[in-house]
């Protein structure tokens, strides 16, 4: 295709080398503010849904590959009832 170059972008490559940019401590320093901001704002927009035992996370697991887990719902699954 014309245009850019493609290039791989990898979290962990680029985590790498934003420690080796922003030295020790750097990478959670950043992050922790980040999340300061951001977690406060989660009930806003997210619905977490708890869920035990075997068929319950079956069934979650089959609803998300189908597509029918709306973006807005996280789900918190354990496989013991």
């Amino acid at each position: 295709m014309p245009g850019a170059k493609p290039i791989w972008f990898l979290p962990p490559n680029q985590i790498r080398k934003r420690a080796k940019e922003w030295g020790p401590g750097g990478v959670d320093t950043r992050f922790g503010a980040a999340w300061a901001g951001f977690a406060p704002k989660l009930d806003q927009w997210l619905t977490v849904t708890e869920g035990r035992g075997p068929a319950t996370v079956q069934q979650v697991y089959l609803d998300t590959l189908n597509g029918r887990v709306p973006p807005d719902q996280g789900h918190i699954l354990s496989l013991v009832d």
